[in-house]
This record gives structure tokens, sequence and C-alpha cells, in this order.
């Protein structure tokens, strides 16, 4: 084993699949647990990923919420339900990855976490 506790992998999971939790706590369990473990390597930065990649698709949903106002937004509809899909798959990918230990870096927004 590579001495990933039980603990860090739960919180690790939590972080990625928190969007289970309904309304603001898909940003806000990743923060909380962004904030409290940046002394864990493994855990911060699995909070780290999930958090740029939750924000990531509450501003595009924000965003083509406040276009749909003008019916512009009516068109994106499809490609922000297909980017959900893409975030719930790769949100359980990266909690498998965190279970068995390993990391994870979400796919199209690694270069703007890597600035981080």
């Amino acid at each position: 084993m590579n001495g990933i506790t039980g603990e860090q992998k739960l919180l690790a999971i939590l972080a990625h699949i928190s969007y289970f939790l309904g309304g603001l706590g898909f940003i806000i369990a990743p923060l909380v647990i962004f904030l409290l473990k940046k002394n864990d390597p493994f855990v911060y930065e699995h909070a780290k990923q999930s958090l740029v990649a939750h924000l990531a698709i509450l501003v595009t949903s924000c965003l083509v919420g406040l276009l749909c106002t003008l019916l512009i937004g009516v068109l994106l509809l499809p490609i922000v339900g297909i980017l959900w899909l893409i975030l719930i798959v790769t949100s359980i990918m990266a909690a498998v990855k965190a279970f068995n230990g390993e990391s994870y870096q979400y796919p199209f927004i690694q270069g703007f976490i890597n600035k981080l």
C-alpha cells in the first residue's frame, strides 16, 4: 500500500462526488476539504481538482442560465447537459482513483489547475 489512509481516501472521494449533496454542497464540501487539508498533499490535490471542476460547471451553468433570458442560451442547454454528464463520469472516475490511493486530473481544465 502507498500509505494513504482510509480517512484520506474518504475525504478525497467526498470532494469528487459532492454534487450528490445538492444545492451548493457541490462547491462547499470540496472548498472546506481544500481549506482544512492543506497539509495533506493527497487530499489537497483531489479537493483542488474537484473544486475547480465544480466551479467551472457552476459558472458555465450560470452563464447559460443568464443567456437563456435572452433566448440565446436555449441553444446552449444541450451543451451544458453534456458537460454535466462529463462531470459526473469524470468525478466517478476520480473517486475510484482516490479509492485506490491514486491521483487524478480532470480533462479540459488541467492547465488552469496547474496555475493554482
